[in-house]
């Protein structure tokens, strides 16, 4: 007997530090299931969460299922056009379920609506981090980034997180998309270089445009317009190189050729406007400009009720000169918009076009009258036209002065900052280049 009772007394003990242990990490889960209550109840406001959710490890359920419904209520508020609603809904379902691909994409093409291409492209950003493979956020992340003058952004990103995926199953996209942000950024000379090094990438179909735009560039015309030709021959269901294609006939003299292919893009898309558009150009600059005349009227009666389309023509009547029928839809659209700014700057084009440059100035002065302040890409057109109309003048202090401006508004944009340089020193505006040349921004926009 006098043997068992150490041992006794040590299994009490030991069952006593057992329940001691036992309690305390109970106390211990209690505090933890409490303060994740709070956190997640209180602090990040997500109100259906539940002491019993936390408690039994299910938040991340209840969070996904919250946020499916708040991607779906920002889509109303974003239809409704509530902005403000549709950004917190969107936000917070991001946050909620970083992992939904389409609700984070769909948040992408609300910002960048909005005008907010910086954040949208923190969301791509965030994406890429978690995923770096799924085919939808890779597109959607370059497509924004080279159509927002980005591209330095995309060759990092191919360079550096991505440039593992560049031989995998995704690498023919992300290969064309890195010869385009090549040929953006760097010009015709380097994007033919990456091209001789990857002689592979024209089979691969979608790359075909880009690649047709670096032989275009590379004075290569006909061998460029022969591949596009090809690839629209393939792939009728895009709109884009139609109107690359008849675009590249137009300026080199192939007008009978283009506009065959804009009266093929009008069968494709019965009931868009562009491809109209495409039709009025091609037989403008042919001898059919009867033609042009009579599908203008034909174009006016069938979109005249579509705000978008009317921009569309007047467009196209800025950069082309038509200066009547500019002046004509300015009138238009006089009677029909609230914001005509939009128009007045394709009038404003028109009159440039003409070489009306005092008349032109006067215009914009009137448009800087009217524009929001806060509407930054009216404002980076403005500044881009102003620049142009007083380097026409001979008026070199307000070259300087507008381009000052030009590089307020683009402050947080330096790759478009440097697209617009480019442009002003192909165009010879000495002015400019001076002042968007590693000037920091200090005027107002």
């Amino acid at each position: 007997m006098k043997t068992r009772a150490p041992a006794s007394a040590l299994g009490g003990c030991f069952r006593k530090l057992l329940l001691i242990g036992g309690l305390a990490l109970l106390g211990l889960y209690a505090l933890g299931v409490a303060a994740g209550y709070i956190w997640l109840h209180h602090v990040r406001h997500n109100v259906r969460i539940t002491v019993a959710d936390v408690a039994l490890l299910r938040v991340a359920a209840v969070r996904r299922g919250i946020a499916a419904e708040q991607f779906v209520q920002a889509r109303k508020e974003w239809d409704a056009n509530n902005y403000q609603a549709a950004f917190l809904n969107y936000t917070s379902a991001v946050r909620n379920d970083p992992d939904d691909i389409a609700g984070r994409l769909d948040a992408v093409k609300f910002l960048t609506a909005a005008g907010a291409t910086n954040q949208a492209i923190g969301l791509l950003d965030d994406g890429l981090a978690r995923t770096r493979s799924d085919r939808r956020l890779l597109t959607q992340t370059f497509d924004l980034l080279t159509a927002s003058g980005r591209d330095a952004h995309a060759l990092e990103l191919l360079s550096g997180v991505l440039s593992g995926e560049l031989d995998g199953p995704n690498g023919p996209m992300l290969q064309s998309y890195q010869l385009l942000a090549t040929l953006n950024s760097a010009g015709a000379p380097a994007a033919r270089k990456l091209l001789d090094q990857r002689p592979e990438l024209p089979n691969h179909r979608p790359a075909v445009p880009v690649v047709a735009r670096v032989l275009w560039e590379s004075a290569e015309r006909l061998r460029a317009i022969g591949l596009l030709a090809k690839y629209v021959n393939a792939e009728p269901g895009a709109y884009a190189p139609y109107a690359q294609l008849a675009g590249w006939q137009k300026e080199g003299g192939l007008t009978a050729d283009a506009m065959h292919t804009a009266e093929r893009a009008c069968a494709q898309f019965p009931t868009e406007p562009a491809p109209r558009i495409l039709l009025i150009e091609a037989q403008a600059a042919s001898i059919a400009t009867q033609s042009a005349t009579l599908s203008i009227t034909a174009y006016l009666r069938d979109f005249s009720s579509r705000p978008e389309a009317l921009l569309l023509l007047a467009e196209a009547a800025g950069r082309n000169g038509w200066l009547d029928l500019a002046r004509s839809l300015y009138a238009v659209g006089a009677n029909r918009q609230p914001e005509l700014t939009l128009f007045a700057l394709c009038y404003g084009d028109a009159l440039a076009r003409n070489s009306r440059f005092a008349e032109f100035q006067q215009l914009l002065a009137q448009v800087e009258a009217q524009a929001p302040e806060k509407n930054t890409a009216l404002l980076i057109q403005l500044r881009q036209r102003q620049v142009i109309a007083a380097a026409a003048l001979n008026d070199p202090d307000n070259v300087r002065e507008f381009a000052r401006r030009l590089a307020a508004a683009l402050r947080s944009n330096p790759e478009a900052l440097e697209t617009a340089r480019r442009n002003f020193s192909k165009m010879g505006i000495t002015g400019a280049v001076t002042e968007l040349t590693g000037r920091p921004a200090t005027k107002r926009p």
